[in-house]
């Protein structure tokens, strides 16, 4: 049996690794220019997808010529909540593509005029509700990720509507109209009383992560990440003044 010092050697490189897949897959997922190396990453989706048995949504996972409407934005922005909460209550099946969390297939579907919902959530709960589910990534490395994400698309504003936590998860009915009356759609509405007692977000549930939380937002004053997160903050703030005008 090898002893404790060598299994801690060896997650260590295996966390290394993934955290150095999540960069690269922040970067090739951001980046309209590098989709032939985004081409794995979505395979992957859909592989599992398929393996999961979920074959029907497997044309989810990406943006295509038949989708109909992206909901997406980066990790931990009640991306689950808002997508259960939407299909819930549609009379017909409609084509979506989701938790791709991929600026380069939403400036793909803004490109081709399809409807975008922009989620996003203040920095604090976003990066840690990631860092905590992924404890590899650091809370460094996940506010840049953040930054990057949403400096993106922040010249694309005419092509969503953003949808800040709150409002998915208290008022996804009113984002749904707000829809509707921008892209000149019909999606049906939504009973939100209904879509928040069928749908709780991860993140509002008892979590069992609460230890690897605290250590986690521990990172957040590093000098380094105090920084990071301020930029991140004014990014939210002007995200979320979009969101309060539209």
């Amino acid at each position: 049996m090898l002893k404790p010092i060598f299994k801690l050697k060896s997650s260590s490189w295996l966390d290394r690794i993934n955290s150095l897949n999540f960069s690269l897959r922040s970067l090739v997922a951001r980046e309209p220019s590098l989709w032939i190396l985004y081409q794995p990453y979505i395979w992957w989706r859909k592989n599992k997808r398929a393996t999961l048995g979920k074959v029907t949504t497997v044309s989810e996972t990406f943006v295509h010529n038949h989708t109909e409407l992206v909901i997406d934005g980066f990790q931990g922005s009640a991306n689950g909540f808002a997508v259960a909460g939407f299909k819930q209550h549609q009379s017909k099946y409609v084509q979506l593509a989701h938790h791709m969390h991929s600026p380069a297939e939403i400036i793909k579907a803004i490109d081709q005029k399809t409807p975008v919902i922009l989620l996003i959530r203040e920095p604090v709960g976003a990066v840690i509700s990631l860092t905590s589910r992924w404890s590899y990534i650091s809370v460094g490395r996940g506010l840049e990720s953040y930054i990057k994400f949403y400096t993106k698309l922040s010249a694309y504003q005419d092509g969503y509507v953003v949808s800040t936590f709150e409002q998915t998860t208290q008022h996804l009915d009113r984002i749904v109209d707000l829809v509707n009356q921008k892209f000149n759609t019909n999606f049906d509405p939504i009973d939100i009383s209904q879509a928040k007692s069928t749908h709780t977000p991860k993140d509002l549930a008892k979590n069992t992560r609460s230890q690897i939380k605290q250590q986690k937002k521990q990172e957040l004053n590093l000098p380094e990440n105090i920084k990071l997160l301020d930029r991140a903050n004014q990014i939210y703030a002007r995200y979320q003044a979009i969101a309060n005008n539209q």
